[in-house]
């Protein structure tokens, strides 16, 4: 069965990597900064989901490796969250507080979606930054991962 929330997890673990691949050869601090951001910030939304406090500011200062170690680690979270969640997990009210102190709810699948969707914005950032810098920034777009296979 095709799920879409799993797809974009599967995306959202490969596109990082391909992106920490970039950083360690070409590491261009506004990429870096923003890249430990969509690590921070797949970490923050699990931490909500799960009720914890994050370990991590929403812009916070890490290497390349420490962002990739991060995002790692949180793929493999929310791959097991969506890969054990049924419909009423998914659809379970999260609250929780914003950055700016306001309280709002949204569910565990709209969070899932929103993670996947804010590094699908930030990669596209960073790589504009690579490319500004005179690097060639790795092509990372779903349907280059979805075709993987079909690569030799």
């Amino acid at each position: 069965m095709y799920d879409p929330l799993s797809s974009m997890i599967a995306h959202m673990r490969w596109a990082d990597a391909r992106v920490a691949d970039a950083l360690e050869r070409n590491g261009v601090d506004e990429a870096v900064h923003l890249f430990a951001h969509v690590a921070a910030v797949e970490h923050l939304w699990l931490c909500r989901i799960e009720g914890r406090t994050p370990a991590h500011a929403v812009w916070p200062r890490l290497s390349v490796a420490d962002a990739r170690q991060l995002a790692a680690e949180h793929a493999d979270l929310f791959a097991r969250l969506v890969a054990t969640a049924d419909d009423a997990a998914r659809l379970r009210p999260v609250a929780y507080r914003n950055s700016q102190g306001i309280d709002f709810t949204s569910t565990v699948g709209d969070i899932v979606t929103h993670t996947a969707l804010h590094g699908v914005h930030h990669r596209g950032q960073i790589l504009r930054i690579l490319r500004a810098a005179g690097h060639e920034p790795p092509y990372i777009d779903y349907i280059q991962y979805t075709r993987l296979d079909q690569l030799a």
